[in-house]
């Protein structure tokens, strides 16, 4: 449990019965949160103009809110969502995701009901190391050391990731290569490889996730976060390749992108994105359209 400090603050009782209220509302919005976007003007509107706009944290946000000046860094990431704790879902591990997607379509089973529920005394603990609680202090700084150790793993991942992308490269034909490059209308067959190739980087997926011993049935992968994972990498690929190749892409940049299709994702199984960045807002979008195009995936855009 990321959001998890050995502090609460008094009225324990007050908290449960706000958390048990919230979950009776009907939840009209939830969306999915950048890291950049922790500190922008527009989250205090979205969350201050109704009590059912949420955010939700996956594990990606949690670890940009560490990493770092632990300090630092989790005072000016929680400024605003802490104003708002009620307003707040945490999720579990992607790994846990990953793994639930296959057997729920209900988004709530998706949710760290703990690190929800306790989001509120996290933020009172937090304020309490800030103003110079030792022990507390230590636990922030210690979470920091291990989010930005965590931050470092999943940038090496990237490498392998981009080695890949640089296999992909060469198995479009010439034709392909200008549509892409000069974002024209796709041809049939460019279509069909697309598809046939997000679904065997899905397969792979799958085969590499530790709690998955064999590929599911047609209809799990159809409701799967892997598959969403899959096709936003696959869109962020294109993307690479039109602007040139992976070569052009430091390995930190093509880390931060591999992350951020994380992000992109997850917005499609919730009610989609808040970023400042342009071009995961354009990418969630375009997934957003194959998903429901070309593997009959609801989302919402």
């Amino acid at each position: 449990m990321i959001f998890s400090i050995n502090e609460s603050p008094p009225n324990q009782s007050l908290n449960r019965m706000a958390y048990s209220h919230r979950l009776a509302q009907s939840l009209s919005m939830k969306k999915i949160i950048d890291a950049n976007f922790f500190q922008a003007p527009a989250l205090e509107y979205y969350l201050r103009s109704s009590s059912e706009h949420f955010v939700v944290l996956n594990e990606y946000a949690c670890i940009e809110a560490y990493k770092g000046n632990a300090i630092k860094s989790i005072s000016k990431s929680m400024q605003i969502v802490s104003l708002f704790p009620g307003q707040v879902i945490v999720l579990k591990s992607t790994r846990d995701v990953a793994r639930l997607t296959l057997s729920s379509r209900d988004v709530r089973q998706l949710e760290d009901v703990d690190d929800t529920k306790g989001f509120r005394s996290f933020c009172y603990a937090t304020r309490l190391g800030l103003l110079g609680d030792q022990s507390l202090k230590d636990q922030i700084i210690e979470k920091g050391i291990e989010a930005t150790a965590r931050s470092n793993a999943l940038r090496d991942d990237a490498a392998k990731f981009a080695r890949g992308i640089e296999e992909l490269t060469r198995s479009f034909r010439p034709e392909h290569l200008k549509a892409l490059r000069k974002r024209e209308v796709f041809p049939v067959d460019l279509i069909e490889k697309v598809i046939k190739e997000i679904l065997l980087i899905t397969a792979l997926l799958f085969s590499k996730h530790p709690d998955i011993d064999q590929v599911p049935q047609a209809k799990q992968v159809q409701d799967s976060y892997i598959l969403r994972f899959a096709v936003s990498a696959y869109l962020l690929a294109l993307r690479w390749i039109s602007d040139g190749g992976p070569g052009t892409v430091s390995l930190e940049k093509m880390g931060n992108d591999v992350i951020d299709m994380h992000y992109v994702a997850y917005a499609t199984l919730f009610d989609g994105l808040l970023t400042n960045d342009n071009k995961m807002t354009e990418i969630y979008r375009e997934a957003c359209f194959v998903l429901e195009n070309a593997f009959g995936v609801g989302v919402v855009v």
